[in-house]
């Protein structure tokens, strides 16, 4: 019986990790997929004469935004995203993501004016959706 209690609480607090954090997820894009996503923002000149940027970019979108299923908490006060205004002098038509419709693998966060580089840890609630992007810091060696 004691057994059966232990195992219990066990399965009980790997649940609550998982509601707690939810799952993560990264984007899988590809060279071109990077290349696009940074010439509908910043325009394709910027691309060709910017290599090192584009590097940098895809490796902010690729292996530095995390997305965490989270639901929201009362505690947690993150900003929305749509609070960010857009990066809108190269291309003025630029659109934020569809909220009603959000999918991590079609989502751009380049059109968004955030601090990809900074030092810190940022995290932003995606509007009416269950989940949060966390941008983090840049780690130097």
């Amino acid at each position: 019986m004691n057994l059966l209690r232990k195992g219990t609480l066990s399965l009980f607090v790997m649940q609550m990790t998982f509601w707690s954090f939810g799952q993560t997820t990264t984007q899988q894009l590809t060279p071109e997929e990077i290349s696009n996503r940074i010439a509908y923002v910043h325009g394709a000149d910027f691309v060709f004469s910017n290599p090192t940027l584009v590097t940098a970019f895809g490796k902010v979108m690729t292996d530095r935004i995390e997305y965490r299923a989270a639901e929201q908490a009362e505690s947690q006060k993150y900003p929305l995203l749509s609070s960010v205004p857009l990066m809108a002098k190269v291309n003025p038509g630029i659109q934020g993501a569809d909220f009603a419709n959000f999918n991590v693998s079609t989502f751009n966060p380049l059109v968004y004016n955030l601090e990809f580089f900074s030092n810190k840890t940022q995290v932003f609630r995606i509007d009416n959706t269950s989940y949060i992007m966390v941008i983090n810091p840049i780690t130097t060696n």
